[in-house]
């Protein structure tokens, strides 16, 4: 797991306190196991794409901010609904004028990840979201098409 991904697990923690939630109470919000939520708060697991995009839209919050990367949870005051993944990673590839080489060489990703993203068979995982933002010189929410 990337050190800035460490922040993570303390920032569910403080969103659920603030919103007076336990972690029995976020699995049902969030449609997930019990187990799942306690690891996510024990630094054990990272969500993966969906769940992570779920607990973005029940806490209203930046990615950005959940993940460590920014102070402040409402950095771009008004997110919009993420559209799949593999449509935004298109048009980013599309407007960056980025080609798979170039992030490949870049990210050390492989063809087959860039393929499954762009046919919409699998999403990155956390921790990848950071590298892609990174490459394309972008915030996490706007890599996931939350802010303009």
């Amino acid at each position: 797991m990337m050190d800035i991904l460490l922040k993570f697990p303390e920032r569910l923690a403080d969103l659920m306190e603030e919103r007076d939630l336990t972690p029995a109470s976020l699995s049902k919000l969030a449609n997930i196991n019990y187990s799942t939520v306690t690891r996510y708060l024990n630094g054990a697991r990272l969500p993966s794409f969906e769940t992570f995009i779920r607990l973005l839209e029940i806490f209203g919050c930046s990615a950005d901010y959940m993940i460590g990367l920014q102070n402040d949870p409402m950095f771009a005051m008004q997110f919009l609904p993420a559209p799949p993944f593999y449509e935004r990673f298109a048009y980013l590839l599309k407007e960056k004028r980025i080609s798979q080489y170039a992030l490949h060489k870049s990210t050390g990703f492989s063809y087959d990840n860039f393929n499954k993203w762009l046919k919409g068979t699998t999403s990155p995982y956390l921790d990848n979201l950071v590298k892609l933002a990174k490459a394309f010189d972008c915030c996490v929410d706007s890599l996931l098409g939350r802010i303009e």
